[in-house]
């Protein structure tokens, strides 16, 4: 039950996050911006140490295997497990994860930093459903979509600030300063949820039930039984597997066309979008899950079609398609989001989420790997749209399954 306290303000306007909130929100910033450094400047080191791109595209293997296996499991103990301590404790042995990382460059071993960046991705595994978690334990209910927003929104910002930062780091102070600045990140993220309180309830009426420590397997149980979830889970695999590989497609064909250096607007763009469409057309308004993903879907094809006749107008439509796939991604990453966090009860909210990261990121990975050896094989322009029909077509097919009935209690 909503407390008084958690009530829309008369004016109209969403509740507020509130104090905790904030600082959650600004702790990722710092933790996802360091890790977004990490994550284009550690590539670039094992590219220089071995010559093999295949060697480099290993360290981004690295980093999704462990999401893919692990999150169900990571879904459990973070609805087992007190969620601000698991988050806390995460970050500070991120910190010292990443400085092991640092001793591996310093010994120019590539095996042993492959291995120490998988570990920093397994804590991460762990800490991002407790995470999901803390959002719905501290944020007042009418408030939930606005701060769901705002945090996709992070996704965009450390998009925009990480890569470029991590290249610049890279090219002039070598690696060890990526990786410094990333486990610094990490420590100015845990003394951010130091200061988060705990969380406060009122004592539970004695005939109230206790409620049982959801099992292993209880979150795929609940998605699988209840329609908007099954709904959600699938649309957003749709979108991932059929259209998620475009970004590393269009940075391919952009490398050949432009140059290496000029590739990089196209993600830059995309996390611009990003941040604009999460951060303030989204809180603008109480969107409900389903018209912000069909209205996602609506933009994958407009994507699709300014990759299709890039070769026109390479850096204009290059960076049309960034931004309008921002758009496309930030409100199906999103819409999805609040549809979770609302059709999910909190006991079961790490589960849930670890299922449903699990789910699109063995699409995203696929898609990664399968788009750019189709365009390569073919042409990038049928591929791109072919891809982009399918996965609007899938998503909004999917979503056809969304009813009121089916909600999670």
């Amino acid at each position: 039950m909503t407390s008084a306290t958690h009530a829309v303000k008369p004016s109209g306007k969403p509740a507020a996050p509130g104090r905790d909130y904030a600082l959650l929100w600004t702790g990722q910033l710092f933790s996802m911006s360091g890790t977004m450094i990490q994550y284009i400047a550690l590539p670039l080191w094992v590219l220089a140490e071995t010559g093999s791109a295949l060697a480099s595209g290993l360290t981004f293997a690295v980093e999704t295997l462990p999401v893919i296996v692990l999150a169900p499991w990571a879904g459990a103990l973070a609805d087992r497990l007190d969620r601000r301590r698991l988050v806390l404790a995460g970050e500070v042995l991120s910190v010292g994860l990443v400085l092991a990382l640092l001793g591996a460059v310093a010994l120019r071993s590539v095996p042993a930093a492959l291995v120490c960046a998988a570990l920093v991705k397994t804590v991460n595994t762990v800490t991002v459903p407790a995470l999901q978690g803390l959002i719905r334990e501290i944020v007042p209910e009418p408030a939930l979509p606005a701060a769901v927003s705002r945090f996709e929104g992070l996704t965009g910002a450390t998009i925009v600030l990480g890569p470029p930062a991590g290249a610049l780091l890279f090219a002039h102070l070598g690696p060890a300063a990526a990786l410094l600045v990333n486990a610094a990140s990490f420590a100015a993220s845990a003394l951010c949820i130091l200061a988060v309180r705990a969380r406060r309830t009122a004592p539970a009426p004695a005939d109230t039930p206790v409620r049982a420590r959801p099992r292993l397997g209880a979150g795929f149980t609940l998605v699988r039984s209840t329609a908007r979830l099954r709904s959600l889970l699938c649309a957003e695999a749709a979108y991932f597997l059929f259209f998620g590989g475009a970004t590393a497609a269009v940075i391919v064909a952009a490398s050949e066309r432009l140059g290496e250096s000029q590739a990089g607007w196209y993600p830059a763009c995309v996390g611009a979008a990003w941040v604009f469409v999460s951060m303030v057309v989204l809180p603008s308004r109480d969107w409900t899950p389903r018209t912000s993903l069909l209205l996602g879907a609506a933009f994958v094809p407009l994507t699709a079609v300014a990759v299709a006749v890039m070769g026109a107008a390479p850096l204009p439509l290059m960076l049309l398609a960034g931004v309008l796939g921002g758009v496309a991604n930030s409100f199906i990453a999103a819409g999805a989001s609040i549809g979770w966090q609302k059709e999910t009860d909190t006991a079961m909210i790490g589960q849930v989420m670890a299922l449903r990261r699990s789910v699109a990121n063995a699409a995203l990975a696929t898609s990664s790997v399968l788009l750019p050896a189709l365009a390569d094989t073919y042409a990038l322009g049928p591929v791109i749209l072919i891809g982009a029909v399918a996965a609007a077509g899938l998503t909004a097919a999917f979503l056809a399954g969304w009813h009121k009935s089916g909600a999670a209690a």
